[in-house]
C-alpha cells in the first residue's frame, strides 16, 4: 500500500443551535458542545484529519443567510466529500415541509424566519462533491425528554438526495432527545462514541450508533443511501491507499481505532502542559483524546475543569470514565457528588470504587459510613484501607479502636499512621480524601 494523498477534497459544514428567541422553543445547550466535539474529532489527526480551514463551524445562526453562506461555501469547494451536520430544532409547517429553525426563528412564521430544508437540499444537489453526507440531529431540548419539534419532522421524500448518504436522529414519527445534565445529545453522545472506531464505513457506524440509542431506550436513528456505498470512511484519517480499484474517497487503515496511539500521545501532552503550567493548551489536549475515548484524559480533563468552577460538565466527564470502569473516575464523582449533598450517589460510587480497590474510595466511604452512624461497617472499610497503607484511615481507624477500649490495636495503628506522640481522647477524625488525576 502507498500513502494516500491529503484529503484536500473535503469540506464540512457543522450548524449547531442553542439558543432561541422564540420561548416556544426551549434551548439546547447541547447543540454546541455536539458541534464542538465534532469539530475536534474531524480535524484531529486520529479523526478524519482534516484542516481546520476544510471544516466551518457555526453556532446560533439566527438567519439562514448565515447558514446558507457556509454550507454554499463547503459545498462549493468540496471535491471528493461534503458533510453537512445540523443539530437544533426541527418544524413543520401545515404543508408537512420541514425547515431547519434558528435561534431567530418564529414557531409561527417557519417560512420567513428559518431555513427551508428544500433550499438544504438543493445547495447539497448543486454540489460537485462526489459523495455527501448528511447528518439530522433534530433533537429535543436541554430539559430531559422534552419534544422540541414535531413529531413528522423528518417527512418520509424530503431528506432524498441523489448522491447522498443521510443519517437522521430519529424516525419519521419519533422525536429525539437531549437527556438533561449531558454534554451531548443523544444521538451525537452515539455518534461520537461509536466513530472512536475510526475503521468503520458508514454502513456500520449507522449500525454500531442504532445499537446504542436502541440499548439506552433513545429513539431509533434512521437512514438512506441515494446513489451512494455505504463503505465510505468518514472518521478513519487519511494515511493509507486502498487497495487498487477502490473509490479513492473510501481510504483504509490498517489499525482499528486511535484510542491506544495517538490518544496516548495526547494523554502525556496533556500532563507536561500541566506541569508547563499551560492549562488552555492541557485542556486542548485532554479533551480532544477524552472525545476519541480515553479514559485517563476524561478523568483529568474532568478534574482541571472541576477546578476552574465548571461542575456540571466536569460531572459529565467523570461519570463517562466511571461507567467505562476507571476506578480514579469513580472515587473523583464520588467527591464532587458528595460536595453538592448528594450523598447517596456518592456512596454508590465510592463503594464500587472501594470494591475495585481505591484505597482513597475505602477511607472516604468509611467517613461517609462513620458520619452517618454505621459504625461498624465504617470500621471494616478504615481498616481495608489502612491495612493498604492508606496513613489518614490509619489515624481514624486508631481513634474509632481506641472509642471502642481496644487500646492495644487502637496503639499500633496510632504509631503506624506517623503519629510520635501519645494518642489521646480528644483526637479528631480526618476529613475526607479529595480527588485524583490519572498518571
Amino acid at each position: 500500500m502507498t500513502p494516500a494523498p491529503s484529503r484536500s477534497g473535503w469540506r464540512a459544514a457543522l450548524i449547531g443551535v442553542s439558543r432561541y428567541i422564540d420561548p416556544e422553543f426551549p434551548d439546547i445547550p447541547a447543540a454546541l458542545n455536539n458541534v464542538a466535539d465534532l469539530a475536534r474529532l474531524l480535524t484531529a489527526s486520529t479523526g478524519s484529519a482534516l484542516a481546520e480551514k476544510q471544516c466551518s463551524v457555526l453556532t446560533d445562526p439566527e438567519h439562514n443567510t448565515q447558514v446558507g453562506k457556509a454550507v454554499a461555501s463547503a459545498a462549493r469547494e468540496a471535491e471528493d466529500v461534503l458533510l453537512v451536520y445540523f443539530a437544533g430544532h426541527g418544524v413543520v409547517d401545515k404543508r408537512g415541509r420541514l425547515y431547519l429553525a434558528l435561534s431567530g426563528t418564529s414557531r409561527d412564521e417557519p417560512e420567513w424566519s428559518s431555513v427551508p430544508f428544500a433550499t438544504l437540499r438543493d445547495e447539497l444537489l448543486a454540489s460537485p462533491a462526489r459523495a455527501r453526507i448528511l447528518i439530522l440531529d433534530c433533537c429535543f431540548s436541554g430539559r430531559a425528554f422534552e419534544a422540541m419539534g414535531a413529531p413528522s419532522s423528518l417527512v418520509d421524500g424530503q431528506i432524498d438526495i441523489q448522491g447522498t448518504y443521510t443519517i437522521a436522529s430519529s424516525a419519521r414519527n419519533e422525536p429525539s432527545v437531549a437527556p438533561e445534565g449531558h454534554r451531548h445529545t443523544a444521538f451525537t453522545a452515539a455518534l461520537l462514541s461509536t466513530a472512536t472506531n475510526t475503521n468503520l464505513t458508514l454502513d456500520q457506524l449507522y449500525q454500531k450508533i442504532d445499537q446504542a440509542l436502541h440499548r439506552d431506550g433513545y429513539p431509533r436513528p434512521q437512514r438512506r443511501s441515494i446513489n451512494i456505498a455505504g463503505e465510505l470512511r468518514l472518521f478513519t484519517p487519511p494515511t493509507l491507499r486502498p487497495t487498487p480499484g477502490a473509490p479513492s474517497i473510501t481510504p483504509i487503515i490498517n489499525h482499528p481505532t486511535g484510542a491506544d496511539g495517538d490518544t496516548d500521545e495526547l494523554f502525556e501532552n496533556g500532563r507536561r502542559f500541566v506541569l508547563q503550567g499551560n492549562l488552555p493548551q492541557a485542556e486542548s489536549s485532554w479533551r480532544l483524546a477524552a472525545s476519541l475515548g480515553h479514559i485517563g484524559a476524561m478523568n483529568n480533563l474532568a478534574d482541571l475543569l472541576d477546578t476552574q468552577g465548571q461542575a456540571r460538565e466536569a460531572h459529565e466527564w467523570y461519570r463517562e470514565a466511571a461507567e467505562r470502569g476507571n476506578v480514579e473516575a469513580m472515587g473523583n464523582l464520588a467527591v464532587l457528588l458528595h460536595q453538592v449533598k448528594r450523598v447517596s450517589d456518592a456512596e454508590l460510587w465510592w463503594r464500587r470504587a472501594a470494591q475495585s480497590g481505591n484505597t482513597d474510595a475505602m477511607y472516604n466511604l468509611a467517613l461517609l459510613l462513620d458520619k452517618s452512624r454505621h459504625p461498624e461497617e465504617a470500621l471494616t472499610w478504615y481498616r481495608r484501607a489502612a491495612e493498604s497503607g492508606h496513613t489518614d484511615a490509619m489515624h481514624n481507624l486508631a481513634i474509632r479502636l481506641r472509642y471502642r477500649g481496644q487500646l492495644p490495636e487502637a496503639t499500633t495503628w496510632w504509631q503506624r499512621a506517623g503519629h510520635r506522640r501519645v494518642q489521646r481522647t480528644s483526637e479528631k477524625l480526618r476529613g475526607p480524601v479529595s480527588r485524583k488525576q490519572s498518571q
